[in-house]
């Protein structure tokens, strides 16, 4: 196979460059949606134990986190209102 001269060499590096950063911004909004998923979840157990409608243990045999976790989850992703 005979060797790819420099402007294609050039074009092949630009498109691999464009690859990355399209999995690399899709990697991002992947973060983001995680992280937002969490605080979604965790507001919302944090509503219902404030609410008293479940305790912190239901939570935590729901979620198969440690009691001790829920309560930080919950502090850390309470809603601030």
């Amino acid at each position: 196979m005979a060797r790819p001269d420099p402007k294609t060499r050039e074009a092949g590096r630009s498109r691999i460059e464009e690859l990355k950063k399209a999995r690399d911004e899709a990697h991002a909004a992947a973060d983001l949606a995680k992280a937002q998923a969490d605080e979604e979840m965790w507001q919302a157990i944090d509503a219902l134990i404030t609410d008293g409608q479940i305790l912190q243990s239901d939570a935590a045999a729901a979620t198969g986190y440690t009691r001790d976790h829920v309560a930080k989850q919950t502090a850390r992703h309470r809603a601030t209102s």
